[in-house]
């Protein structure tokens, strides 16, 4: 069978259609497969059934359209009848490394950094950092839950990928281990360099940009010294002083902007 296919974006009509995201080993001779969770939604919530169309994506940037042909109780075959690239994912692959904060922040950093196109969320701990991860056990039930977080704000978004949102790591791990073309490191003390001198110096857009905020008490200098002298530069936000859950999201809204990916 021979998949209609168009080069900029689904020529269905994807807004009318829910959206599922599934690994590319569920999709097989136009047949796409979706289980666990996702499958008791399709029948017990959404309650679908055979011949309704769905959106499948295969994480990669890829959209399949498709229509169920088979249900079973935890087992939904689609039958794929198009393809398309999503056109949602941008250019520039986006890192958010961001000091914990306290409560429920870092969800709503998560939720709304995925809306605005980050690529991937990691979590650091500072030596200002208020919230303590007790063990291992800790840390991966907290990534387990952030990174449904992620998954379901991709879907809401129609991104082409569900961005990872890691463990929670040391700040001088992330600091050294990060290899973006372009590092940024938001800071209270910086005073003269500001992202708009940077995205402006900026011949082509880079491949990759990581952007570090500091947690609620912000950074302490230490941790600033260590992170230029591995490439990182220091930014200031201009004369306010911004929340570390509103710090992220404005720059890569200021970012999104500027290279016109809001176009």
């Amino acid at each position: 069978m021979k998949l209609k296919q168009r080069e900029n974006g689904p020529w269905w009509c994807a807004s009318s259609m829910h959206r599922f995201f599934v690994g590319p080993e569920q999709i097989l001779d136009n047949i796409g497969k979706i289980t666990g969770d996702d499958a008791h939604h399709i029948q017990r919530v959404l309650r679908l059934g055979i011949g309704e169309e769905i959106t499948l994506c295969d994480s990669h940037g890829t959209d399949y359209q498709g229509l169920i042909q088979h249900v079973d109780k935890n087992l939904i075959e689609v039958k794929i009848v198009g393809t398309a690239s999503s056109g949602t994912e941008p250019k520039i692959q986006l890192s958010l490394l961001q000091g914990l904060p306290k409560a429920s922040k870092m969800e709503v950093i998560i939720q709304k950094c995925v809306e605005l196109g980050i690529y991937e969320v990691l979590p650091i701990t500072t030596l200002r950092t208020v919230v303590r991860i007790s063990d291992e056990r800790d840390a991966r039930k907290k990534a387990q839950r952030w990174q449904k977080v992620a998954e379901e704000a991709a879907k809401q978004s129609k991104r082409g990928i569900i961005p990872h949102v890691s463990e929670p790591v040391s700040i001088k791990q992330a600091i050294k281990e990060c290899n973006a073309d372009l590092k940024l490191l938001f800071w209270e003390e910086e005073k003269e360099l500001s992202l708009h001198k940077v995205l402006h110096s900026q011949v082509t857009p880079p491949k990759s940009i990581a952007l570090l905020i500091g947690p609620e008490g912000g950074l302490d200098n230490s941790e600033v010294e260590l992170a230029r002298q591995h490439g990182w530069q220091s930014l200031t936000l201009g004369s306010r002083i911004l929340r570390t859950e509103t710090a992220g999201m404005a720059v890569l809204a200021a970012i999104m902007y500027h290279w016109e990916e809001w176009e």
